[in-house]
């Protein structure tokens, strides 16, 4: 009997196990999949790494895993046991090494790991070399060279050779040292080693890991034993351009202040002074410039930094930009007789080139940095299209126009959201008063008496600047109703309108018509409009009583000035005579403006005495350009 109750119950067992369709099968059919999961990767590009003795830091290993796992790294190897490996990837060594004793297996300072990271169960593996140099502060030495190598930022494992000229290779030079991770270095050289220059040559910016192409060297001429020096672009053009040391001249007509030591003040150290911050975003334009002009051409007699150097010495007037468009155009007329770029080639890299530089900016996000890295890969190749005529037009003027959009959607930007530091030039204000419970006065125009229309289009930014008499007794309010009394149809921030800072950011949801009125008065604003429009048609717009001269907030749209942004001046709006040749600007689609002959400026970084171009119906002659529209 016991026997007949074991088969029954192992039969059981058997049907249980055995039975149809049970939950987690990845069978055919069973409509579940096991998730794929990818191995981790390690991206470093650079797998020989240069440390100076005497510091723990070594570097970073960077990894990525597709499917998101948390990662963990190891060390194997040679020298694997005197080197440690953080949770984030920062390898550092147990002790910091001495270059005149090594520790590493075959004593020669370089220390041999494998870096390992897993995803739990997938695994990716790199063999790294770290190189530890010499430390020559620690040295019994004569003359002793301490500085700092700045490019895009601080360059990190770079060579740094004392050289009687800069194409003599670090190799020849019996004075050699790295570069630490803040770009500093100490080079010790013999006092009969007579004079010379102290150059660098390699390296990489750690914060984009862009690398300093090789065989490009930066340079230093009259280095100095008394201080710490910096070598970085500004000093590097100067040496090429025959060995000129005149560093007031040049900075000057760089636009540094006249503070700022180009020779001893490392701009990266201090980006929140103001003089330090236009150095770091000039050294990164320099960069750029010189890299793009080296892909578009090839220089034989002299080099680009010779000819970008002598077109900043020996220019005239007071613009000083690097992105200004004249600049950039006469630049490009002016390389040796070798480069002759046919009309529309000169127009797309001029418009193109300086629309990116004006976007340059440096802050301590290391945005100098990725603008750099950008510059001398996509918009360099984008510039050797356009001499290739190979260029996608569309993609030139997405360039010179929205120039972030382009960052972000055409190149491999990786820092992060870009501010956009010529949002001024969207951004009009208009003077706003009253004349007690009355009427308001907008740019002088009684609102309440006359048909005064404010044009505006998407991406526009309208900006009321109120005297403290209507921000404190006439609240200023916008609606869809004329003289909106109850409110009922007032506009506020989804509509793009903020009643706290008076400003108007025009959008899709920005009403086609709006009404401003005064939230305890009425019959303040009763005549007057803001018009939302496509296109601006000049029949609309007051030229009767801006007949005189104007200054045009905007980027000139066509000709060979295309893409100049900022103020052009000495523009009408009705043609003067038969010589005056018409603008158009993309701020103000469908209206043609017209200039005299050798008159006036294109897209200057500083407004004019001119009168201010704004898109309304009414202007007063007497009135003048307020203080709030001089900068963009």
């Amino acid at each position: 009997m016991k026997n007949y109750i074991l088969v029954f119950i192992s039969l059981i067992t058997i049907a249980a196990c055995g039975g149809g369709g049970g939950g987690g099968s990845d069978a055919p059919g069973s409509g579940y999949t096991t998730p794929t999961n990818n191995p981790p990767s390690i991206t470093n590009t650079n797998m020989n790494i240069s440390v100076v003795e005497n510091q723990t830091s070594a570097f970073t290993v960077n990894a990525t895993d597709p499917n998101g796992d948390t990662l963990t790294y190891s060390l194997s190897g040679d020298d694997a046991s005197l080197l440690s490996i953080s949770n984030q990837g920062v390898v550092t060594f147990n002790t910091a090494p001495d270059f005149e004793n090594p520790s590493d297996g075959d004593t020669d300072n370089v220390y041999k790991i494998t870096v390992t990271v897993s995803d739990g169960s997938l695994n990716a593996t790199a063999n790294f070399e770290v190189t530890v140099t010499n430390d020559t502060s620690d040295d019994t030495t004569t003359e002793n060279y301490d500085g700092t190598l700045v490019l895009s930022g601080p360059i990190q494992s770079a060579d740094i050779c004392f050289v009687e000229n800069i194409t003599i290779p670090c190799s020849e030079s019996s004075y050699t040292t790295t570069t630490s991770q803040d770009g500093t270095f100490s080079l010790s050289v013999d006092s009969g080693a007579g004079t010379g220059i102290i150059k660098s040559e390699n390296g990489f910016d750690p914060n984009t890991n862009w690398q300093f192409e090789e065989g490009r060297g930066a340079a230093i001429g009259e280095p100095t034993t008394g201080q710490n020096f910096i070598i970085n672009p500004a000093t590097t053009a100067l040496y090429l351009y025959d060995n000129n040391t005149d560093y007031e001249t040049f900075k000057n007509k760089l636009g540094l202040d006249s503070d700022f030591m180009i020779r001893f003040n490392n701009p990266f150290t201090s980006l929140s002074s103001e003089a330090s911050n236009k150095a770091a975003v000039v050294y990164s334009q320099i960069i750029v410039l010189n890299e793009v002009l080296r892909e578009i051409h090839t220089f034989n007699e002299n080099s680009s930094e010779w000819y970008l150097t002598k077109n900043i010495i020996e220019r005239t007037g007071d613009q000083t930009s690097l992105g200004d468009t004249t600049f950039i155009k006469n630049l490009l007329s002016n390389l040796d007789d070798s480069f002759s770029p046919s009309s529309s080639q000169l127009v797309s890299l001029s418009a193109g080139i300086s629309a990116f530089l004006q976007k340059i900016y440096a802050d301590n996000n290391n945005a100098h940095s990725y603008f750099t890295k950008v510059g001398t890969k996509e918009l360099e190749d984008l510039m050797e299209a356009v001499m290739n005529n190979t260029a996608d037009i569309n993609e030139i003027d997405k360039l010179t126009f929205n120039t972030i959009e382009w960052i972000n959607e055409n190149t491999s930007w990786e820092g992060g959201s870009i501010t956009d530091n010529e949002q001024n030039i969207v951004t009009t204000t208009y003077s706003l008063s009253n004349e007690s419970s009355s009427n308001y006065l907008v740019d002088e125009v009684n609102t309440s008496t006359t048909d005064f229309i404010i044009y505006v289009k998407e991406g526009d930014i309208i900006k009321f600047d109120a005297t403290s008499s209507v921000t404190s007794n006439h609240p200023f309010l916008l609606s869809t109703e004329v003289d909106d009394r109850d409110d009922s149809a007032q506009i506020g921030i989804s509509e793009g309108w903020d009643k706290d800072t008076l400003t108007l950011t025009v959008s899709a949801n920005t009403p086609d018509v709006i009404y401003p009125y005064c939230d305890f008065h009425a019959g303040m604003y009763t005549r007057g409009k803001i018009v939302k429009v496509d296109n601006y048609n000049v029949n609309n717009l007051d030229v009767t009583n801006v007949s005189g001269a104007l200054q045009v907030k905007g980027t000139v749209a066509t000709g060979p000035f295309k893409g100049a942004s900022g103020f052009t001046y000495k523009v009408y709006l009705t043609r003067q005579d038969s010589s005056d040749h018409e603008h158009t600007f993309y701020e103000y689609p469908n209206l043609t403006f017209y200039m005299p002959n050798d008159q006036g400026y294109h897209g200057s970084e500083n407004a004019s005495t001119d009168e201010l171009f704004k898109p309304k119906s009414h202007y007063v002659a007497s009135s003048g350009t307020s203080e709030s529209d001089d900068g963009y």
